[in-house]
Order: C-alpha cells, then structure tokens, then sequence
C-alpha cells in the first residue's frame, strides 16, 4: 500500500479503527485472574520445573505436555510506506513419553509473493535433560535449521531439538516480520496432540489498520482485557526513480488497541471418527483485514462477500479473464466441441480435454500467477488457473460457467458471514445446464464429470459471478457411498480340504479414486502382502481409465485347511 498516507499530509493519526468485534459473539473483557505476560522465561528451567503440577487437562494418554505457548503480534513502519506486523513465540513443552519426542520437530511456514517475503529471526531453541540429579542443557544450531519450498507462495523452516530423551524440557522461540499485513496470524490455544496449561496471545493494533477476528471452540478464556495507548512509527516512503523526490522518512503517530485472550489447562482435542478435520473444532482465532486509514480517508477491504466477490471479478489474477469479451480460446474451443450441438456433451468434451491434457502444480492457490494463454501453451498450471481456464472455455462456447471459491478440508471451515480469504484455497468450477447444477474439478487428473474430491466436501462455498453470485454448501454428511461384496465359497470334499472361491467387489466412488491413485499392481500387492495362506489368481479392476464410474475388483483364490475345525470363519 504504497503511498497510501497522502505523503507529507499525516501528521498525526487520531482515528480509532480498533479490532472488530467476532461476527458470531461479541468478546467483553474480563477482569484478569492469572499473569497476562509470559508465565516462564527463556533459559531459566530448574529441576522443579520438570514435575507438572497436578491438572484436569493431563490425562494418562498424554505424550507431551504444553507447559507455556505465548504469542505476541505488534506493528512497526517499513519501507515501504506503510506496516508492517511482528509475530513473536514462545513455547516450553515437557516431554513424557517416547512418542513425545515428535513435538521437538518444529515447522515454521513463511509466505513469499514473488521477491517479497517473511523474514524469520532470533530463532533460539534449547532441550533440557536431567542427569544426575543436574540440568543439561542442549542448544540448537543455526545450521541445523532447514528451509523448504512448499509452493510458489509458502516456504518452511524446519528444526529438531537436539538432545531430546523422555522427561526432557524443550523450548524455542522466534520472531516473524512481514509486510503481508492484510491476513496477521491466528492464534491456537487448543492443541489436537498435546494438553496445554498455559496458551495466550496479545495483539498490539495501531490504528491504521483494522481487522475482523473470528473465534471457535468452546472453553473460556481465563483472560480476556483491552486497553487504549498511543505508539509511534517511523516510515520511510520510497521514491520512484526521481532523484528530485528522494525517499523520506516520517513519524506517524496512531492510537493503538491492545486485546490479550488467555486460556489455561486446556486439554488436547479428542479426534473422533468421521471428523473431516480438527482445525474446524479446535479453540482459535483468525483475523483478516477489514479496513485501512491513511490518516484521510478510511478503506474498507473485501468485509462482505458482496464487497469480496465484485473485487475478485475485477481482479486481473482472478476475475478479470473471465469477462465475456474473452475470445482467446475460441478456435481452440472449436476444435474441442467439434460437432456436438447439446451443451451437456460440449461440457463433457470440454472437461475432458482439461482434465486429461493439463497437469497440476499446486493444489492450493486460487489466483493466476501469469495468464491463462501462457497455462494452455505450457499444459500446466495451479487449480485456480486450470479451473478458471475450464470455465474461459466453456464460457467460449456458450456455456454458462462461473468458479466457486472453498476451502479444502485441511483448510478449515469456510464462514458464509464473512470472506477469510486465506481459508479460500480452492476453486472448482459451476456449470449449469437445463436443471441441472454440474460442479466440476479438472485440476485431479482421475475425477469424473461432475465429481470432486472428497477433501471439498467442508461446508460453505462461494460462487463468484457478476448476476447470480451466492452460497453453496457441500456439506460433508452429504457424501454417500455404497459399496457391495460378495465372496463364492466352494468346499472340495474330496481334495483334502482344499477350497476355491471367486471374490468381486465394487466400492463406492471416493473408494475408487483412492484405488485408482494406488494403481492396481500397487492395490494387488498390498493384498497379497496383507494375505494369509490364501493364493490369489487372476486379479483385475475393471473401469479404472473409465473416471466416471467406480471400479469393480475380482480375483479367485484357494485355501488349504490344514485344521479339523468343522467351522471356519472367513472376514471378507
């Protein structure tokens, strides 16, 4: 947001844009009844501290326990004319049991967009083992931390603590500094593996910038208290090649919103069956920018889905392209449709060529990194660009095609209240044709017309279109599938208890992508390693190039009884 004071205009910035209020309960303070700093300090660990005090939240289950997890996010001026946020962690964990050992592996992921990126500093990570009644401490070091690219936008730091045994103490903390202050970090309190005794989080909100937060879970705050200050920042605003403008640094001086949320022994979340994820269960907020004040004037950002959706459409890595002056595709479409006159098979032909000729590179951005022509020419591109050429295409042959923004399940649950975008990863793809509504996915290489992957199966989706944009809903407990076996036995009396059989089997179809991913030597080969005393003859699956339907498997088998038992039981 270059330049977005009005230059030498600020002064001094009185408007309070304080944190909005959650949309689903308004936060009231509450009167402290713990610390609201950091309960343990960095390097300071005794012998005392390796014994918990007594608490509800640890149960005999527990492999780990979270002893303090403090988190702390403030702003300063950058140089880029504007703010940037700073992201501070704090985390001690005891260590029970071996399985335990995996919390001494810490991820950090930063987010990148294109030569701008987060900066991870003052990294400082330390195990502590008891030996001979003394505290040994065990220090990371720098080399030991290890960077990995995730996807064009996300890298991760990684570290494992050395030194780590049963009953050791870890700690780390580091700092965070990013430009990216449109979506500032959320906080966990609730950990799914571990019982935590300590979790707060402070957010220090200078009043340039306003967000809306969103709470979930279901234990209280132990701490939750606001307060008013002042603060000042110092910015430096970049000039654009003229030497007769030459960059300037500035004070500004803003009202500032302080917020702290504590909660104590909480327990680790129980993941039960048929959960699609924890992430939409456990105890957090998230924020997401709602508005800006450039000490003039005050901007509101995308805090409606109204407001979201007619800036996606106008977005040039988004919306833009599709705008039906877009012929780019048309002699390409052409080809494609060839004959066809009925705009279901047109639909189907078009989908095909999609999903069978272009490849995926990223399962989890939904905006156009260069152009959709430059995506056709290479055959490849992340699902936002491959669904969004899908519907440019389909709209190049009349077909009314609009793209759906969701989140995959590993994402957490979409709000149909309000836009978080950075929980929108996904897109897919709405056509509908007479009456029916087609939902299509061509970015996964083995899906069906008018399939998804069951991972978009989270709740609330949002169709972005110029006439009829809307919710929609693809609600988990809506996924059926059947699947029937049947097994043929055949007792050879005369072949000294020599039996055959025919096994057939026709899972449901999420059953059949996970197969067809496997393939059916790979699917075949677990079998047989899993397999008992039992030959397998034969084996086949049948439909898997056929995406639109499920498998059927079937192979024979003979088994030697070597016992008397006049009963034998068989788990088909």
């Amino acid at each position: 947001m270059k330049n977005s004071f009005g230059l030498v205009k600020i002064k001094n910035v009185k408007a309070k844009l304080i944190l909005l209020s959650c949309l689903f309960s308004i936060f009231k303070s509450s009167t402290a009844v713990a610390q609201d700093k950091d309960p343990v300090t960095y390097g300071k660990v005794s012998v005392a501290d390796f014994k918990l005090p007594p608490s509800k939240a640890i149960d005999s289950n527990a492999s780990a326990v979270i002893i303090a997890d403090v988190g702390n996010t403030s702003f300063v001026g950058n140089k880029n004319g504007w703010v940037s946020y700073v992201f501070k962690r704090h985390t001690r964990i005891k260590i029970i049991d071996k399985k335990g050992i995996d919390a001494a592996t810490i991820k950090i992921r930063l987010y990148k967009d294109g030569d701008a990126q987060e900066k991870l500093d003052d990294v400082q990570a330390s195990s502590y083992n008891l030996v001979n009644g003394a505290v040994v401490q065990s220090k990371l070091e720098k080399k030991d931390i290890f960077e990995s690219k995730i996807d064009k936008r996300r890298i991760e730091k990684k570290f494992t603590l050395p030194g780590v045994k049963e009953d050791a103490i870890i700690e780390y903390s580091y700092t965070i500094t990013s430009d990216f202050y449109f979506n500032i970090p959320e906080w966990q309190f609730q950990s799914i593996e571990y019982p935590c005794l300590w979790s707060q989080y402070e957010i220090t909100i200078p009043s340039l910038v306003g967000y809306v937060s969103l709470r979930q879970g279901i234990h209280p705050f132990i701490i939750d208290k606001t307060s008013e200050g002042q603060a000042s920042y110092r910015i430096k605003d970049k000039a654009e090649g003229n030497l007769a403008n030459p960059d300037r640094d500035f004070i500004v001086n803003a009202s500032t919103y302080k917020r702290v949320w504590a909660m104590k022994e909480i327990p680790a979340f129980n993941v039960e069956n048929y959960i699609s994820t924890p992430y939409n269960y456990v105890d957090k907020i998230e924020f997401q920018l709602a508005k800006t004040y450039n000490g003039e004037t005050t901007r509101d950002v995308k805090n409606t889905w109204q407001k979201a959706t007619e800036e996606l459409l106008h977005q040039a890595d988004f919306g833009e392209p599709l705008q039906p002056d877009n012929s780019d595709f048309a002699e390409q479409v052409n080809k494609i449709v060839g004959n066809e006159v009925g705009d279901l098979e047109k639909a189907r032909k078009i989908y095909y060529y999609v999903r069978d000729n272009f490849t995926c590179t990223d399962f989890y951005s939904k905006y156009i990194t260069t152009t959709l022509t430059d995506v056709f020419k290479k055959k490849q591109g992340n699902v936002g660009e491959i669904n969004l050429l899908l519907a440019v295409m389909l709209r190049n042959a009349r077909i009314h095609a609009d793209p759906v923004l969701l989140s995959t399940t590993e994402f957490g649950f979409n709000s149909p209240y309000y836009p978080i975008m950075d929980r929108l990863n996904y897109v897919i793809c709405r056509v509908p044709i007479s009456s029916s509504v087609y939902y299509l996915d061509a970015a996964k290489s083995m899906l069906g017309f008018g399939k998804l992957a069951a991972n978009c199966y989270n709740g609330h989706a949002r169709i972005i279109c110029e006439k009829d944009s809307g919710s929609v809903y693809f609600r988990p407990d809506s996924v059926k599938d059947s699947k029937l076996t049947s097994v043929f036995i055949i007792n050879d009396e005369k072949g000294n208890g020599e039996m055959s059989g025919a096994y057939q089997s026709s899972p449901g179809y999420f059953e059949s992508t996970l197969i067809r991913e496997k393939g059916e030597k790979e699917y075949f080969r677990n079998m047989i390693q899993n397999t008992v005393d039992i030959k397998i003859d034969s084996p086949s699956i049948d439909s898997l190039k056929q995406y639109d339907l499920p498998v059927k498997i079937r192979f024979g088998f003979s088994y030697k009884n070597n016992t008397d038992q006049d009963i034998i039981y068989f788990s088909p």
